[in-house]
């Protein structure tokens, strides 16, 4: 309810004897027509309880199974304007490190609009995870937005018990830490620096991330810099569990310590690149993997 709204309300209520001046106040109404804006996002508003409530996707987006006959309104390029407004969504959450400023602004401006009652016809929120337990913390947010508080909350908590467990078992002072190079890309040869989630997980399973204090977040870095590193293992994401990674930067080295370990290991870029719950699963096998070193 809007300023006037409520004032008028107030007056009513003070000045006209009637049996429903001290009934419960309207409802509030939770947002149903609910558009995300990167592919995790749907995972994220199906834990939070409300996957039901999409109508409207971004490219890639293929959790739960039912998303994937969703519209896709956006990809990692640009934001279809004209086709979410077609859709009339209520509620758009996009991820603030995944996507440009400038399209992030245009959905702003595109849906600044207000509704009858002075209040915002379109929800926007946004996520921005930089460490597991962070997660759950958006669950919770998107099921209060939506709510769905009870399922939010429950899932929420069994995340972060997973993240506890993970924990328990790998990170301890009884177990030395491992040297871990995480290649985000070959050529040029890039990695991530300890203000990404990957460095979080690569943290709670005892590993010792090699360029962790590179000032970008992506920094590239050279060949020898990491020979000299000499990682004991070395992980890389796949867009497929078919695509094959070319390992022969590493392979023709057989001094390198990840090369006399076998330890050159590829991973479901679903599993860990997405920031939602499944990275549970990219984390448990980076510590299986890790543990397997010491």
């Amino acid at each position: 309810m809007g300023f006037q709204g409520f004032s008028t309300a107030l007056i009513a209520a003070c000045c006209i004897a009637s049996p429903l001046a001290h009934s419960q106040p309207t409802q509030q109404i939770f947002p149903q027509r609910i558009i995300t804006v990167a592919p995790h996002l749907s995972e994220m508003v199906d834990a939070a309880g409300g996957v039901e409530r999409l109508i409207g996707v971004s490219a890639y987006s293929n959790f739960p199974e039912s998303v994937k006959k969703l519209p896709i309104t956006s990809d990692s390029r640009s934001v279809d304007l004209e086709r979410m407004k077609q859709l009339k969504p209520d509620l758009i959450i996009y991820w603030r490190g995944g996507m440009p400023e400038t399209q992030i602004e245009s959905i702003k401006k595109t849906f600044s609009s207000t509704g009858n009652k002075g209040q915002a016809a379109t929800q926007i929120i946004s996520v921005e995870p930089k460490r597991l337990i962070d997660i759950a913390k958006d669950i919770e947010a998107i099921g209060k937005v939506l709510g769905t508080q009870a399922i939010a909350n429950k899932n929420a908590k069994e995340f972060s018990a997973q993240i506890a467990a993970l924990k328990s078992k790998y990170q301890s002072s009884n177990k030395r830490k491992v040297r871990v190079f995480y290649q985000v890309w070959s050529q040029p040869l890039m990695t991530l620096n300890q203000d990404h989630l990957i460095a979080d997980i690569i943290q709670v399973c005892g590993g010792e991330q090699l360029f962790a204090k590179e000032k970008l977040l992506v920094p590239t870095v050279s060949r020898e810099a990491v020979v000299e590193a000499n990682p004991e293992i070395i992980f890389t994401a796949t867009d497929s569990s078919s695509m094959k990674v070319d390992w022969s930067m590493w392979t023709s080295i057989p001094q390198l310590a990840a090369s006399k370990n076998q330890a050159l290991i590829a991973l479901d870029g679903d599993m860990i690149s997405r920031p939602s719950p499944r990275i549970i699963e990219g984390a448990n096998k980076i510590c299986s993997e890790i543990d397997k070193i010491r």
